[in-house]
């Protein structure tokens, strides 16, 4: 913005000049949201699918306009982004894009075992970075 002012003494001498303040706008890191996905042992079907997929950043927001997003790290390596990632009881594939799916390993025993309506949780994080070097971190769990 820019101001005009003047400034005038007793005498009736004055003088004007403009007043300029400039606001630099700075990065916003985005913010990510936890995620969460349910498969159930010995399933396949549209209604319990095995693998469950879905996008992490799809829920995950940010204030600055324009921003694109990227998974950087998943269970803090970046290693990990697009690579098969074994977890206690199935196995994530989580892209670059957010985009994910999670196998279920139905041939453990830990998952065999569970009891009609038991659970076991396979939790994984990832970290949303935006364009500019903002950065946040949240979880993926699997029921």
């Amino acid at each position: 913005d820019v101001f005009r002012y003047t400034n005038s003494d007793n005498h009736g001498g004055s003088s004007s000049a403009n007043l300029t303040i400039t606001i630099t706008g700075t990065n916003d890191a985005p913010v990510a949201v936890a995620d969460a996905a349910a498969v159930k042992e010995d399933t396949n079907t549209l209604a319990d699918p095995n693998p469950v997929s879905g996008n992490v950043l799809s829920n995950d927001t940010d204030v600055d306009n324009g921003d694109t997003h990227s998974v950087s790290a998943v269970n803090g390596s970046a290693g990990n982004v697009g690579n098969d990632l074994v977890g206690t009881y199935g196995t994530l594939h989580l892209n670059s894009d957010g985009s994910y799916s999670y196998t279920l390993d139905n041939g453990l025993a830990s998952v065999q075992q569970l009891a009609e309506g038991a659970t076991v949780t396979d939790v994984f994080s990832y970290t949303n970075s935006d364009n500019h070097g903002g950065s946040s971190s949240a979880n993926l769990t699997i029921t």
